[in-house]
């Protein structure tokens, strides 16, 4: 059955000009393998640390468990059984060679080490060592061949120079060392091999660059000569086109999906994160505190910040407000907010760890200005100094920044205000021009006016979630009638939103009886097309909503715009509709008459003017697995009759997606035809 929608046109706008920053998005460090695969660092834990478990919130949100209402159900190791697996999903074992990893498990007592070679007398193994990190990796080889360290994984491309670096220290043995690429699962002939420079009983600083004759996967080797003993720290292995720590690659996807506004640097992560940690030469691993695994601040404000720039959009910061729950806690349940932050025994949600330098709240706000200074500051200041020490002379200019993530976990709504007013004054006395946003998305609709009324003129956005048109609306009147009171600007944003139909407001997504989960699920056509369903609503209510952060930027298990294997990259499903919106001539919608379109409606049309005010830019969303069929009248508009130019995205399934050499959502030329000011025209389907 053929939906039909019959529409008049009129030129009455729904409200202001619509915001140029609605297709943005969102990075997360530590979530996902997000910066591990956009990154240019080829070596997966190339500092030699013990590997932390995946807490189980990760786990969960990655869909790895049989039943997600049971933690105690199996729980899969084996990434690859997954349709959103890709290499750069790969955790790369170190192992004794001659030898071989193959796939590594993703468990509890991972400890992605093979420390015993096949087919020789070496041996590797972690020892306590402080020269990076905590560890450094020993090597023996007590053969009469040469032996060494190596690591599979590396995909390379003929033309590009891979410089190798190191830190190596002989405890026994003579003769040089070398640095080589193998054909990934060959031990015989090297395709490269470079010799290193003289290793004494101290640590020396080493370096290699290596190429290869064709395109294909590669394994690294230290090749260590017999009857050596040697230590080895802080490795490296980068690609001579590497944009600021990145991938070139990584940077083309994101120039592709063209991101106005990029959150960093998460998410839950930002709440336990040193930025001081990322910046600078000497950046140590440590370990993910909400997520687990291990985050080796390869990636900080400096790459960050530099990658926004290069996809031609903008930084937003979230940033980590302290607070003396934070020692110990992930999270406290509210009727527990007025006990002894330093008791661990409340029955509350402990990360592991004791972080007493997140729980001074003036501190806190002092480090956050000082980030201001390093983002903003010139060298007057002691942060651009910071900055300016650090390669960049040129001032980032961040201009948002948000009050920390999901702030219920240790705040009071009132003591979450006045504590944005604390750190807005803090962080505007450096950089009056920025942008401060409090959370909206915690507390409801009462004690968000409450919130409003005690930090509104500190403020300038607000950073909510959720894809409900009545909440938005509600938290718009909030806004308006705090602004028009008080003479402010305050504008709506919603700094990490998932369109998923059946998602609740804070982005969990229901499990299905047939275990159609949301990694499932995040993919999928039908997850793009809600996408689209959402910004248009968004569009609908003007500038006001200043910027949206799709949630995520990319390789989040399919969570994302965009997916960086090794051998390349591409737009998933919702990325493709991400860069039609991110493209749009759409300036300001119109109305038409008697029709308003539902979150749910199959088909759905709207009509927007352009910035010059001399074209209509009409979008068209179906859906449903069936065709549709508008009829629109143009009468209130000068359109002379004819065909226009237009294009169309479309799946031929609701569970089509976009894989690596394998594009099931495309593009393609499209048009209608205007007759006596009408257009009549079909919508197909799943488009």
């Amino acid at each position: 059955m053929i939906m039909k929608l019959e529409l008049k046109a009129t030129d009455r706008y729904h409200s202001t000009p619509v915001s140029k920053k609605l297709a943005s998005n969102f990075i997360e460090l530590g979530y996902g393998l997000q910066v591990e695969g956009m990154a240019a660092e080829m070596f997966f834990n190339r500092s030699f640390e013990p590997f932390y478990p995946y807490r189980m919130i990760n786990k969960l949100w990655y869909d790895l468990l049989d039943d997600e209402n049971d933690l105690s159900s199996r729980c899969e190791t084996d990434w690859r059984v997954f349709d959103w697996y890709h290499s750069s999903y790969e955790h790369n074992a170190w192992f004794a060679f001659p030898g071989t990893a193959g796939y590594q498990p993703v468990c509890d007592d991972s400890t992605f080490i093979i420390e015993d070679s096949e087919g020789g007398n070496v041996h590797i193994s972690l020892i306590p060592d402080d020269h990076h990190g905590a560890y450094a990796m020993r090597v023996i080889n007590k053969g009469e061949a040469a032996g060494g360290l190596a690591q599979d994984g590396k995909y390379c491309f003929p033309g590009i120079r891979y410089t190798f670096s190191g830190a190596l220290r002989r405890v026994s043995g003579e003769g040089k060392l070398k640095a080589a690429f193998y054909k990934e699962g060959t031990v015989t002939e090297p395709v490269c091999v470079k010799e290193l420079g003289e290793i004494t009983g101290e640590y020396s600083e080493v370096s290699a660059v290596l190429e290869v004759p064709e395109e294909g996967r590669y394994t690294f080797v230290l090749i260590v000569p017999a009857n050596n003993e040697v230590v080895c720290d802080d490795f490296s292995l980068t690609p001579s086109d590497a944009i600021r720590g990145f991938k070139k690659s990584a940077v083309e996807a994101g120039k592709y999906v063209a991101p106005k506004v990029i959150r960093w640097p998460g998410g839950c992560f930002a709440s336990f994160y040193d930025w001081k940690k990322g910046v600078g030469d000497k950046r140590l691993p440590s370990y993910s505190y909400f997520w687990g695994g291990y985050q080796y601040n390869d990636i900080g404000t400096d790459e960050l910040a530099t990658y926004a720039e290069a996809a031609g959009g903008e930084s937003m910061i979230c940033v980590n407000m302290y607070h003396p729950f934070k020692r110990f806690y992930d999270y406290v349940p509210e009727e527990l907010l007025d006990r002894d932050p330093n008791d661990r025994t409340l029955p509350a949600a402990l990360h592991g760890r004791d972080l007493i330098e997140f729980s001074d709240k003036a501190e806190g706000a002092r480090q956050a200005a000082l980030w201001v200074e390093y983002c903003n500051g010139d060298a007057s200041t002691e942060g651009g100094r910071m900055r300016i020490k650090n390669g960049r002379e040129k001032p980032y200019g961040v201009r948002y920044w948000e009050m920390d993530n999901e702030v219920h976990r240790w705040f009071r709504a009132e003591e979450y205000a006045e504590e944005c007013v604390a750190y807005s004054k803090a962080m505007k006395a450096v950089d009056p021009s920025i942008k401060i946003g409090m959370i909206s998305y915690c507390y409801g609709l009462e004690k968000l006016k409450t919130m409003v009324e005690i930090a509104g003129d500190h403020i300038d956005f607000l950073a909510d979630r959720g894809i409900s048109e009545d909440e938005l609306e509600a938290k718009l009147a909030i806004i308006n009638n705090y602004n028009e009171a008080h003479g402010t600007n305050i504008k709506y944003c919603n700094t990490e939103w998932l369109p998923l139909n059946g998602a609740d407001v804070y982005n969990m997504v229901p499990r299905s009886e047939t275990r159609v989960n949301k990694c499932y699920m995040f993919s999928k056509w039908t997850y793009a097309l809600d996408a689209a369903s959402t910004l248009m609503m968004w569009q609908r209510h003007g500038d006001i909503v200043d910027f949206v952060n799709f949630n995520n930027l990319a390789n989040t298990h399919s969570q994302s715009v965009l997916e960086t294997p090794k051998e390349g990259w591409y737009i998933t499903a919702p990325g493709m509709m991400m860069h039609m919106f991110a493209n749009t001539k759409a300036y300001r919608t119109l109305v038409i008459d008697g029709y308003h379109p539902g979150r749910n409606d199959a088909v759905q049309v709207q009509l927007s003017m352009n910035e010059n005010g001399d074209a209509l830019v009409l979008n068209l969303l179906n859906r449903s697995e069936e065709d549709g069929e508008i009829e629109l009248d143009l009468t209130a508009f000068d359109v002379p009759d004819g065909r226009y130019k237009g294009v169309i995205l479309k799946g031929d399934s609701l569970l089509s997606m976009n894989r690596l050499n394998d594009q099931q959502v495309r593009e393609y030329p499209s048009g209608i035809t205007v007759e006596k000011k009408h257009v009549k025209t079909a919508v197909e389907r799943l488009s």
